[in-house]
């Protein structure tokens, strides 16, 4: 099928399939590599929350992070 009739047929979905078949796509791009990067972050994400509430670390307000980060940064 030629892309071009088969981008028109996919925005005739509805945005909620839209959204399932770009996910798919864009899914099928990933590379091995990608994977482990995802891999690596998700395990490090689990590890700082265990680290929390094992209370070995402490959350930050995140507004009150953000207002610190502008105005260090801010030009």
């Amino acid at each position: 099928m030629d892309e071009v009739i088969l981008e028109r047929e996919a925005m005739r979905l509805p945005p909620h399939e839209r959204a399932l078949l770009a996910d798919a796509l864009l899914g099928s791009l990933d590379d091995d590599a990608t994977r482990e990067i995802q891999a690596a972050w998700a395990n490090e994400a689990e590890d700082r929350m265990e680290a929390f509430l094992r209370g070995e670390i402490k959350a930050l307000d995140g507004p009150e992070v953000l207002r610190e980060f502008r105005a260090r940064y801010q030009r």
